[in-house]
């Protein structure tokens, strides 16, 4: 398989740090990337700015297509299938052996490319000494785009999938695949996949879905490991399982802040940090210091592969492991460019540890109870009815927020109307948070299939409730995600409903709230069937949040360090200039449908100064009152790409319609090339829901 990469090598005369310092012969580390996201258009001005970076620091830089994408051979049958991995294997192998090299290599990745670090890493390549992963997943099923507690996302899934389609479908450099590039290039398209349709099949956790994911096999990475996680991500959960779990990893640090999928040196909210600085220090560390032979002879295995020698410097070894931004109450909005609070730090990380247990108790009117630290005084039941269009008003876009209009959750008091709340006293004094709140909820539904969907809040002295976390559950899947069973009508249920993890304090004065509901359009698909839910409380039936509380060992972050210093400024190769973007919600009153449409689109010049590449996605989600398990998803992705006297039109639409029995997907993909058809399909499949 010929696979395309930049690769990038460092001045002689011009690095500095021990990953540049010249070993026997100058050699030098060298950092990989590998990913779908096409190095010669669509990153190609990123993918410079690095590593011009790296190489100022003294490391060579690899950026690597994936098999199927961009310029490299193949079809890209699947995201993180086996053979793309065992790539990534021989690219690092590939990468030890040259004659430049010092015998160590890293690797480093945003999203698919933190993911595909990941995955490397648990093949143990003997030559891969250190990753850097951003906002990564080590779980496809619980912890990514498709599912979330069992229950299928919608503006996600649906969207990425088909946005994919497009980008897969855009064509390589001619001049990588010489003069029948045309013809080679209608062969790929004829063999590539839509990736929605296997993804929708695989409604039950499983074999496929281990494919790509770390866990439960964290043993397997020896790498060091050091993690950027964003509170207001999706992959947080997914960073502090690695952190406490990979104990096999030479080392292993993570750093959270209060960000949305990107980058954390600009993703919103604030404080931004210098996270390229974080890397650099850790890859001098990992990856100087050659312990190969001179430049130009074969790095032997054993020179290479970590060994108990090779310890951490004395100055690495007190850092902490964790390092995390404690947020606080800040007036609730969706695109806030800063958070309140201030950075703590751990020396160690464990997933258990001391936990508060406020328990639902009943309030003076129905379903506005208390949430208390004794037990509940009485019993009762709060009923709630199914509203499929619940959160569609106040919550978040997605399950992780990103870059406009991929907006954060509002003021939740317009969400707490659809279903009962259990609010806490006014604090005497502050409660911090750090891990995933439970709740243990006692529950009954009148249908087999239903979802409850809780949220975490913080209730400021004026009422305002800023949203701190949420957890999702398919009460299907309540205690299985490989064979969920469906719900017994009117049977009590003791359900445990994980919520996203937080960093927080709760400020004197300030009241805890946990609102339940039984959706969250468009984040999830509605359940079908109007179901009426009950949660239980009293002494039989003790429902209750448990909050895990931040170790009393945590301290604060000294304002001097290092990451927190203002993040460089790269050189910029090409530009990129944004429409604005949209996101609005309709409500018909008479049909009781809630429709949710965004717009994005962008035109960026490429570092060649010539070549010109515009982006445009559409979203539009509709859900009903009156039908639940209805719902109508449709996305259009369009891509124009001019360079060379070439123009290139890609455009992929796709829609889900729902019903109580089915999900009916269809894509369809045309390709212009010069203003002409050039290719075209459409694709099409009923997919019956499982126990969704």
């Amino acid at each position: 398989m010929l696979l395309s990469a930049d690769l990038y090598l460092p001045g002689r005369g011009e690095t500095h740090g021990r990953g540049g310092a010249p070993g026997r012969g100058g050699s030098f580390g060298a950092v990989l990337n590998m990913d779908p996201y096409r190095k010669d258009d669509w990153s190609a001005g990123w993918d410079r700015s690095l590593a011009a970076f790296l190489n100022e620091h003294g490391f060579a830089y690899c950026r690597l297509d994936v098999r199927g994408t961009g310029s490299s051979h193949g079809v890209a049958l699947d995201e993180y299938t086996d053979a793309e991995t065992r790539d990534g294997y021989d690219a690092v192998e590939w990468l030890a052996a040259r004659p430049w090299s010092n015998g160590r290599v890293g690797m480093w990745g945003l999203s698919y490319g933190g993911f595909t670090s990941l995955q490397v890493a648990c093949l143990r390549p003997p030559h891969l000494a250190a990753i850097v992963a951003l906002q990564a997943t080590d779980d496809r099923y619980t912890d990514d785009v498709h599912y979330v507690g069992g229950a299928m996302t919608v503006s996600e899934l649906a969207q990425y999938a088909v946005s994919q389609v497009a980008m897969n479908a855009m064509p390589p450099l001619p001049e990588a695949w010489g003069g029948d590039w045309r013809d080679r290039w209608r062969e790929r398209l004829e063999a590539t996949p839509p990736w929605l349709f296997e993804w929708a099949r695989r409604q039950r956790d499983g074999g496929y879905w281990r494919r790509g994911s770390v866990a439960p096999g964290y043993e397997r990475i020896s790498a060091a490991i050091l993690q950027f996680a964003g509170w207001m991500d999706e992959y947080v959960d997914a960073a502090l399982r690695i952190q406490a779990r990979c104990t096999g990893a030479a080392e292993r640090r993570t750093i959270v802040g209060p960000w949305v999928h990107g980058l954390p040196d600009h993703a919103y909210a604030g404080p931004n940090v210098d996270w390229l600085g974080e890397s650099i220090r850790w890859f001098d560390r990992w990856l100087g210091e050659a312990e190969s032979g001179a430049a130009g002879e074969a790095v032997p295995e054993r020179a290479t592969r970590r060994t108990p020698e090779r310890v951490p410097e004395p100055d690495a070894e007190r850092e902490p492991e964790l390092l995390w931004f404690q947020r606080e109450f800040t007036p609730p909005e969706r695109f806030p460019a800063r958070l309140a609070g201030s950075w703590r730090s751990l020396g160690t990380w464990e997933e258990s540890g001391p936990t508060l247990s406020l328990s639902l108790d009943g309030g003076v009117e129905p379903g506005r109870g208390r949430l208390a630290a004794e037990p509940p005084t009485g019993s009762g039941a709060d009923r709630l009815r199914h509203h499929p269009t619940a959160g569609s008003r106040a919550g978040s876009l997605c399950w992780g927020a990103g870059h406009p209009p991929n907006g954060l959750a509002a003021d939740l008091r317009d969400e707490e109307g659809l279903g009962p709340t259990y609010t806490s006293d006014p604090l005497t004094t502050p409660i911090d948070v750090l891990g995933r709140a439970v709740a243990i909820l006692h529950v009954t539904s009148s249908e087999p299939i239903a979802h409850l969907v809780v949220r975490l809040g913080d209730v400021e002295r004026d009422g305002a409730v800023e949203q701190v976390s949420e957890g999702i559950l398919n009460l299907t899947h309540r205690d299985s995600h490989a064979e969920p069973t469906p719900l017994e009508p009117g049977r009590t249920y003791e359900v445990r409903v994980p919520l996203r993890a937080a960093g927080y304090r709760f400020l004197p004065g300030h009241r805890i709230r946990l609102s339940v509901a039984s959706a969250h359009w468009p984040v999830i698909w509605p359940s079908p069937g109007a179901a009426r839910l009950a949660i239980l409380r009293g002494p039989a039936t003790p429902s209750r949040l448990e909050l895990p509380l931040a170790p009393a060992a945590a301290s604060a972050v000294p304002p001097g360090t290092a990451l927190l210093a203002e993040p460089p400024a790269l050189r910029e190769f090409g530009s990129e200039a944004a429409e604005s973007p949209s996101w609005e919600i309709v409500e018909d009153g008479p049909t009781g449908t809630v429709t949710v449409r965004t717009r994005e689109a962008s035109t960026s010049i490429l570092p060649d100064g010539r070549s010109t590449l515009h982006l445009a996605e559409t979203l539009a989600m509709a859900a009903s009152e009156h039908e639940p398990g209805s719902g109508r998803f449709e996305h259009a992705c369009t891509y124009r790409l001019e360079r060379d006297g070439i123009r290139v039109d890609v455009r992929a639409e796709g829609s889900t319609v729902a019903d109580a029995e089915a999900f009916d997907m269809a894509v369809r993909l045309t390709v212009d090339l010069d203003g002409e058809p050039f290719w075209a399909r459409d694709w099409r499949e009923r997919i019956t829901r499982d126990l969704l």
